[in-house]
């Protein structure tokens, strides 16, 4: 089975949990001997102009300008074009690729999918994953509800990475039901995460927020429970990972006058690359989701894996994914006095952060790893490609 996934983030090109989660689909499916292609548009280059790791096919020996292709060292067919390209690099690759499956991950790429299917007939799963309708009703964004309707319509098969984005789905698509099918996302482990997991944690506690900061991620909620957690409990510790701009944006932007007592307790990183929020993931022991919408929640993936204690607003993925009390705690979203009780509950309680910790990073290794996921996927594409059975390993 040949599988062409089109984003518009894919690693290193990663801008929040679209791109970890493609990147992590992609790798593990390679690695279950699915033939996997990989069309981003647009997108940054690092700055000697390659992909890492990744080696560079010449452009010259394809029969058409693509633009930059690289092979990763999984076996991965990658292909980098501008956007302005996309539509007529899709349709060339497509043709000589011949993929039996296109896995769209944006609606953004829709004329991109669609021109290789009226061309070549191939059938499309779209990963919705996140729903600009709901966007605007939790956040208020500005959102593109209509065009994302209309490829959740289109579609062949729509994967909704959450039970609530399901049930979302069939309310504001009332004839898309049939075709939904529900996969969360996954994980990779890692030798970093584990030795996280398993240390023994010590010293004033370190509280870890890791997303945009916008409305619907809860950053005002959380911005107006520090100051009470830190007047209850002040060696307490808080860092803020990510926001758009540098540390010192984030600090001109978002310190508020409250904060500014605490300077030495609350630390603003600015965006930073994966790497380094490994980093704090590994450095923290207290992670805090206070999101109002949030579809399923990389981020809790992400701070189970290294054994935190999480708390988390009760909402979409982390309510799905945390049970209360035993992986996490769960608060009720837009309420800053619960959600500072929630953490303050952990600061001061070090054997439950403990316990918490060690229940999430066992349930994250033994539900949520991409090898236990890829089986399902590969199910679904078996549905819109039925001469394409699963490979024998995945048959299981």
């Amino acid at each position: 089975m040949r599988v062409l996934h089109l984003s518009t983030e894919f690693p290193p090109v990663i801008w929040g949990g679209l791109g970890t989660a493609v990147g992590g689909l992609v790798v593990a499916s390679a690695r279950a001997e699915v033939t996997v292609g990989v069309l981003l548009v647009g997108g940054v280059l690092s700055a000697d102009g390659t992909y890492g790791a990744w080696q560079p096919v010449p452009t010259g020996e394809l029969p058409f300008d693509m633009g930059r292709i690289a092979v990763t060292s999984e076996g991965i067919t990658f292909f980098h074009v501008a956007p302005h390209n996309g539509i007529e690099a899709g349709l060339q690759f497509a043709r000589l690729w011949r993929p039996d499956v296109i896995h769209l991950h944006t609606s953004w790429l829709w004329p991109v999918a669609y021109g290789i299917r009226s061309a070549c007939g191939t059938p499309i799963v779209f990963t919705v994953h996140s729903l600009d309708r709901a966007e605007y009703e939790w956040g208020g964004f500005i959102t593109h509800w209509e065009p994302q309707e209309d490829v959740i319509r289109a579609s062949d098969r729509v994967i909704a990475i959450s039970r609530s984005e399901c049930e979302l789905l069939a309310r504001y698509c009332l004839d898309v039901s049939p075709r939904v099918r529900v996969i969360g996302n996954g994980i990779d482990d890692t030798q970093a995460a584990q030795e996280s997991s398993r240390r023994v944690r010590s010293g004033p506690p370190l509280v870890m927020f890791s997303g945009r900061f916008v409305d619907r991620k809860g950053i005002h909620e959380l911005l107006e429970a520090i100051p009470s957690v830190l007047a209850a409990e002040p060696e307490t510790r808080f860092v803020l990972v990510g926001g758009y701009g540098t540390a010192e944006d984030m600090e001109r932007d978002w310190r508020t006058h409250a904060l500014q007592a605490h300077r030495d307790q609350v630390r603003f990183t600015g965006w930073l690359r994966a790497i380094d929020v490994a980093r704090w993931y590994a450095a923290s022991d207290i992670l805090v989701v206070p999101s109002w919408y949030e579809p399923f929640g990389m981020v809790i993936l992400e701070g189970m894996l290294h054994g935190l204690a999480i708390a988390a607003a009760a909402v979409g993925g982390p309510a799905e994914i945390l049970e209360h009390e035993r992986t996490g705690l769960l608060f009720a979203p837009r309420d800053a006095r619960e959600l500072g009780e929630g953490v303050l509950r952990l600061v001061r309680n070090t054997s439950l952060r403990r316990q918490l910790g060690m229940a999430a990073a066992h349930q994250a290794r033994t539900t949520w790893l991409w090898p236990r996921l890829i089986p399902k996927m590969v199910s679904v594409y078996s549905e819109v490609t039925p001469s394409a059975p699963p490979p024998s390993s995945l048959l299981c």
